[in-house]
């Protein structure tokens, strides 16, 4: 944009103005769209116990858990056959085995409990923290 000067008698002539700060700028780039936040390998906080004992073995055929952990975490009571006449029957629930619920957390208070009433004696009870250990790991999200 100029401004013009004009004196009487003379040409009009065009005096350009200061430029902005906006003129001086390089044009806008579009930056790419933010990188999607990581996701957990596994959802273990919202996971059926069938899908979880499948994960389990996963990881024991992985080589990421051992036998002895495996036999710790990988077999959920709700998959025995007779639940409903043993647990179920103590407890008042029948087996739901495809329920979605939060199977790290059940481990947890497993562990827990074994802790509370002395069962860090338990042949074996590392085992079982080792075995938690890598399942909350899985439940991390995985960096890129």
């Amino acid at each position: 944009m100029t401004i013009q000067f004009h004196q009487p008698g003379r040409p009009a002539r065009q005096e350009p103005m200061m430029s902005s700060t906006r003129d001086m700028l390089p044009p806008v780039i579009a930056l790419p769209a933010p990188a999607p936040q990581p996701e957990p390998r596994f959802n273990l906080r919202h996971m059926s116990p069938r899908r979880f004992a499948e994960i389990a073995h996963e990881l024991y055929l992985e080589g990421v858990l051992r036998w002895e952990e495996y036999q710790w975490i990988g077999y959920p009571s709700e998959l025995h056959p007779d639940f409903d006449l043993t647990i179920g029957a103590l407890t008042g629930e029948k087996a739901q085995p495809d329920r979605p619920r939060d199977m790290l957390g059940e481990i947890e208070d497993r562990i827990e409990f074994l802790k509370r009433h002395g069962g860090q004696q338990t042949p074996g009870f590392w085992r079982a923290e080792r075995a938690l250990d890598v399942l909350r790991r899985q439940a991390e999200p995985m960096a890129a």
